[in-house]
């Protein structure tokens, strides 16, 4: 139950410590060049504190316990659909007040779609700070959790058993 709810947690304030920026200074409130320093800079250096604060906070766990930066990663990528309809909300609020069933129904689907974050992220400006995050994430887990897992041993157990299984 402690490992569901670290990735919970990595999950979920993986998505919101790199959005937060987003959410923060979006475009109308700063100008372009300032807009473009804040989304490719600050959100992953966010995502990165994150990842550092909740290692350092996590550093008596051993091994047996889900990497935070790659679950991280995956928040940030399934979060991102939602929070940066909120910070065009924020800036817009006619935008909720038309959206229907339908409009969140392509919002729960565009979470699980990694390559329309990408796309809707590269319109919105933060493209770079994505991918820049997407590379920092795994080096992270590399260097800082080598031993920590993004698949439970138990299922890595089960899947080796069913690759070993001989046919015939």
């Amino acid at each position: 139950m402690k490992s569901l709810s670290l990735i919970v947690t990595s999950l979920a304030f993986g998505g919101l410590s790199f959005w937060a920026p987003t959410l923060i200074f979006f475009p109308p409130t700063t100008s372009e060049r300032v807009w473009l320093i804040v989304a490719s800079l600050a959100s992953p250096l966010a995502i990165v504190a994150f990842s550092a604060l909740a290692l350092r906070m996590r550093r008596s766990g051993g091994a047996d316990e889900p990497s935070t930066c790659l679950f991280a990663l995956i928040g940030l990528w399934l979060t991102g659909p939602w929070l940066m309809t909120l910070a065009a909300a924020l800036r817009t609020p006619d935008i909720l007040r038309n959206m229907g069933p339908a409009d969140y129904s392509y919002l729960v689907l565009m979470s699980f779609l990694p390559p329309y974050t990408l796309y809707v992220s590269a319109a919105q400006g933060s493209g770079y700070g994505l991918i820049l995050a997407t590379i920092l994430l795994p080096i992270c887990h590399r260097v800082f959790e080598k031993g920590r897992w993004v698949i439970p041993p138990t299922w890595k157990r089960r899947i080796s058993f069913w690759g070993s299984r001989s046919v015939g």
